[in-house]
């Protein structure tokens, strides 16, 4: 089961949870109930180019940042999905219509700060210009290399170039190695999930998956951690820590996000699930590490496509995952 479950997710399908999580965390933890501008902030930003490989940046009108540059941004509001929240955010501070083709960063820093960032093409709009100025943005502009460089000293935070390199390096590779297009997928979460798909990762071509086998075997999950920095690798180290009573030799490597789940009704389900990647890379003749508790187990993985798909994004062709914001 925890084969197809990861084939699913691969697929751009929702994976329903076995339980609510598998790995216990400290109660005040358990007890969060993230609720979208309460006490939850889901940030969408995005990267588009024109045909001449120019960034689109707007410049802030807000009093904080009043003049400066940077990529459409914003908070998703209550009732959003992360898609429409994109969206309207280009649409507000750009003018610009766009379609969404695939996340390139997923960041999570700070308590209750969750940023996704999208890149996506043009389909229509008409662009900001200065006489249309608002409370969002005053202007939008498509930039070039070169005058990228001479504004940096203009621009409301450096963290966006790392972004803008990313969206150009997605564009610029062809099909065959970029990799597939990953965007969230509509489904309800009442807390933080976090399903982590741990392979072993060797110079042989055999690869397991890691399952929990409570409720039938699955994708291991646990809340993301809120509380404590790094968010994200705290839970990816709790379900190791539950697998195996030992302390893993292997170098532990998070790789990135295969998928994204959240709904945003606004009420109930402001939670959401991201399954990232983890790699357990072995050196040349170790051994994949003994499972210890008898709820998990080792699942071979057969599927020379499935296999393949893993490896590419042990090696980085996969949406980046941060543990906090640079």
């Amino acid at each position: 089961m925890v084969i197809e479950e990861v084939q699913s997710i691969l697929r751009g399908e929702q994976v329903q949870l076995k339980n609510d999580v598998d790995v216990s965390s400290d109660a005040e933890n358990s007890s969060f109930v993230p609720k979208t501008k309460v006490n939850m902030f889901y940030i969408c930003m995005t990267v588009l180019f024109n045909d001449q490989g120019h960034v689109l940046l707007v410049q802030e009108a807000k009093k904080s940042c009043y003049g400066q540059w940077y990529l459409p941004a914003g908070r998703l509001e209550p009732g959003e999905t992360i898609a429409d929240g994109a969206r309207r955010e280009v649409k507000e501070e750009s003018g610009l219509d766009c379609q969404l083709t695939s996340l390139i960063g997923v960041e999570m820093s700070g308590h209750t700060w969750l940023r996704f960032t999208f890149t996506g093409q043009v389909t229509g709009g008409i662009l900001k210009t200065p006489d249309k100025a608002d409370v969002e943005t005053l202007q939008a502009k498509f930039f070039s290399k070169e005058e990228m460089a001479g504004i940096e000293g203009l621009l409301r935070h450096r963290d966006i170039l790392r972004f803008i390199d990313l969206a150009r390096a997605y564009w610029e590779s062809d099909a065959v190695s970029r990799y597939p297009a990953t965007l969230p997928v509509i489904a309800p979460h009442k807390q933080l999930i976090h399903r982590v798909v741990i392979v072993d990762r060797s110079t042989s071509n055999n690869m397991h998956i890691l399952a929990c086998k409570k409720n039938g075997l699955h994708i291991p999950t646990t809340l993301i951690n809120h509380t404590y920095r790094p968010l994200i690798a705290i839970s990816v180290y709790a379900i190791l820590k539950g697998a195996f009573a030992t302390n893993l030799t292997t170098s532990v490597r998070m790789c990135g996000v295969l998928g994204v789940e959240h709904r945003g009704t606004g009420k109930l389900e402001d939670g959401l699930c991201i399954t990232s990647l983890v790699s357990l890379d072995l050196s040349e003749g170790v051994e994949t590490p003994a499972v210890t508790n008898p709820q998990y187990q080792w699942c071979p993985v057969q599927s020379a496509d499935l296999h393949q798909r893993l490896c590419d994004g042990a090696k980085g062709k996969i949406v980046p995952l941060f543990n906090e914001r640079y």
